[in-house]
């Protein structure tokens, strides 16, 4: 059995297009496992910017997996294509990364316990809002009010 590197970074790129920066859980469920396990995964983003010299990307690293507090993530094998080493540098900004704990707080409708008559005006007054910005999108692109079928 070939010894797995636990503390160098990996950029794996799933089936999916992400790419996500991770490394290897020390604590791997049985060699024949169709599951891989790794350690506290964050999300590549290219986030494109412009310039003065042109558009070029940012890139950024966020969570993967949120509003949990699990540092070990379990990901079917079967779902990846490959894994690569990150660069020293990249690896090295991901560990910094690692270091800022930041609590990710649920929206306030979500965290306070809501009424039942609460909820539902919240949910009517989202539904007036949407309503009104779809008539207005309508206006705007000259759609007729007829319905089609």
């Amino acid at each position: 059995m070939a010894k797995i590197d636990t503390v160098n970074a990996k950029i794996i790129k799933l089936v999916s297009g992400e790419e996500i920066c991770c490394t290897l859980s020390k604590e791997q469920i049985k060699e024949k496992s169709a599951m891989l396990r790794i350690d506290e995964p964050m999300l590549i983003k290219y986030v494109p910017r412009v310039d003065a010299l042109g558009v070029s990307d940012y890139i950024a690293l966020v969570k993967w997996v949120g509003f949990t507090d699990d540092k070990i993530i379990s990901i079917p094998k079967d779902k990846i294509m490959t894994i690569c080493n990150a660069t020293a540098p990249f690896s090295a900004r991901y560990k910094k990364l690692l270091t800022y704990k930041v609590k990710q707080k649920l929206p306030d409708y979500i965290e306070r316990d809501l009424s039942a008559d609460e909820y539902e005006d919240m949910l009517n007054d989202d539904e007036e809002l949407t309503k009104s910005k779809l008539r207005e999108l309508a206006e705007s692109l000259n759609i007729p009010k007829k319905k089609l079928h």
